[in-house]
């Protein structure tokens, strides 16, 4: 009897080690491919039987490492006495890896000013969707800025003194402002808040302001922004944001609206409309709107924007399924 129950055990045994060992690769090949940092380098190229379309529009696409949704809608806001209708979209997107959330720069350099279409470096780079960056190729004298984790600038004591609440993306894919950024209170976050828990920066984009933070609707006179009197931020504009709603997990919210001032929302409209759009936003960043705003989802825009231009830059969520 006590012979029997051994064999019986040895046999369970045997078949458990063999049931792990074929169990293992199989994990493995599970696990979600991480993308090279290189800014110049994009993600893989998506399946075409994975997007869905209303129409000839994309509006949704997944795979085993990502998920993208396209959700257009409209509001009407009074702009200079009249009743405008406005087209809007919030693109909500769910991503697998970290390095998924990606940045991408005309001609693949940082050297110069030269600048392309939207659509051109999103198709380069195989973005599922894209949204235009910051400015500072162009401005380049001015700024702290790091891309795909490379330090491409230091400039925060440029000659015209020239500050911004600026946008840090950690590497663990979760998002931090810093008001007025200078090296000096960057590095102080960076020692205090990511160097501890073994985290370092990912991206960082100098334009702002925020617009949400930790579920609250942030005071856009009180910003770096307002103090400089830049960016158009009293009057409607037409306008785009980066929001985090979870652990890799985001949202672009555009709102349509002509490049001057007859039409869009101002700064403060634009935050409590992305707060309406996204109550779980952790934090939403205001970038830059006017006719350099562009939401490029599978190559192609999704708001008929006019006034459009060429720009430096674009933040963009890409597949790593191989």
């Amino acid at each position: 009897m006590k012979a029997s129950i051994l064999r019986w055990t040895l046999a369970v045994l045997m078949l458990l080690c063999l049931a792990l060992t074929v169990a293992a690769p199989a994990m493995a090949e599970e696990s979600t491919p991480a993308l090279p940092l290189d800014f110049t380098q994009g993600g893989t190229k998506t399946k075409e039987a994975n997007w869905t379309y209303e129409g000839k529009n994309p509006v949704a696409y997944s795979d085993s490492t990502i998920e993208m949704t396209v959700e257009q809608g409209s509001v009407t806001l009074k702009v200079k006495g009249k009743q405008v209708k406005h087209e809007t979209f919030v693109v909500r997107i769910r991503i697998a890896d970290v390095s998924q959330l990606r940045t991408a720069v005309s001609k693949d350099t940082y050297t110069g000013r030269g600048q392309a279409k939207a659509e051109s470096i999103a198709s380069s780079k195989n973005a599922v969707v894209a949204m235009n960056g910051d400015f500072f190729k162009y401005e380049n004298d001015v700024g702290y800025v790091v891309r795909q984790g490379e330090l491409i600038r230091d400039a925060t004591g440029n000659r015209r003194k020239r500050l911004f609440d600026m946008l840090l993306i950690d590497s663990a894919g979760d998002f931090h402002v810093i008001p007025s950024a200078t090296t000096k209170s960057i590095e102080a976050f960076i020692a205090d808040e990511l160097t501890p828990f073994g985290l370092t920066v990912l991206d960082t984009f100098n334009l702002g302001p925020a617009l949400v933070l930790e579920g609250e609707v942030q005071d856009m006179a009180d910003t770096e922004a307002a103090r400089e009197g830049m960016y158009q931020w009293k009057y409607p504009q037409q306008r785009i944001c980066l929001v985090q709603t979870g652990h890799l997990e985001y949202a672009i919210v555009e709102v349509y609206g002509k490049t001057d001032s007859s039409a869009g929302m101002t700064l403060q409209q634009f935050a409590e409309f992305v707060l309406e759009q996204c109550p779980e936003a952790i934090v939403a960043y205001n970038l830059d709107g006017g006719g350099s705003t562009n939401l490029i989802v599978n190559g192609k825009r999704v708001c008929k924007t006019p006034g459009i231009r060429e720009i430096t830059d674009i933040i963009y969520f890409a597949s790593a399924e191989e």
